[in-house]
């Protein structure tokens, strides 16, 4: 009697192996959320899950990813945690890359509010003259500070982060708080000591006496 193969399992696609709460709809919103720039509290209550679920979901998901990095074979049942732990720091870092920006745009000098350009004919010279004045926005900066310091502590404070907020509560909050306050002071020494082009008052004397031409 010829031997008959052993049957394979059935291959169960991975959305069947999620959680019940785990569906489409809050993944997305949990991505949206983080993408936003939310706290996982905030993105779970966006998404209508609790922050106790997503801290589970996500600590699941780094566990099991670093599983992955050291060699280990993923497990199936994990792999919807894996999913979901990787786009939602994929999109905490874009929220992260848009506030340096803002920061980087600020210490540049800010938005340009006003450009004027006036000609004139110098009466000593006779020749015509082009000035441009710029007015610049006072830069406020400190929106985009608060965030990268208490929502991506880890790669600016040390102790704090993503990591912080998976990992279980401990008696360094105190500390925290006191290096995010020393950071904050000196991104605000730093920024307030770019020079902004300063505004023309008065022109020479020859020059105030000239014909505008325009």
């Amino acid at each position: 009697m010829p031997r008959r193969k052993p049957r394979r399992p059935p291959r169960i696609p991975a959305v069947m192996l999620r959680p019940r709460l785990m569906t489409d709809q809050v993944i997305e919103r949990l991505v949206e959320g983080s993408r936003m720039g939310l706290s996982l509290g905030n993105a779970a209550e966006f998404a209508g899950i609790s922050r106790r679920t997503l801290t589970y979901w996500l600590t699941r998901g780094r566990d099991q990813a670093l599983a992955i990095s050291a060699g280990q074979t993923p497990e199936a049942a994990e792999v919807p945690y894996v999913d979901l732990f990787d786009k939602v720091t994929s999109a905490r870092a874009q929220a992260a890359a848009r506030a340096m920006a803002q920061i980087q745009r600020a210490g540049a000098g800010g938005a340009v509010l006003e450009e004027v350009t006036r000609k004139f004919r110098d009466s000593v010279t006779g020749q015509i003259v082009e000035e441009t004045t710029v007015k610049r926005q006072v830069p406020d900066w400190k929106a985009s500070a608060w965030y990268l310091t208490h929502q991506h502590g880890s790669d600016y404070v040390e102790g704090y982060g993503l990591d912080a907020e998976l990992a279980p509560e401990d008696d360094g909050e105190e500390q925290v708080e006191a290096d995010l306050e020393g950071l904050a002071q000196r991104l605000a020494v730093t920024l307030h000591a770019v020079e902004y082009p300063p505004e023309i008052e008065q022109l020479d004397d020859d020059v105030v006496d000239a014909d505008i031409v325009e």
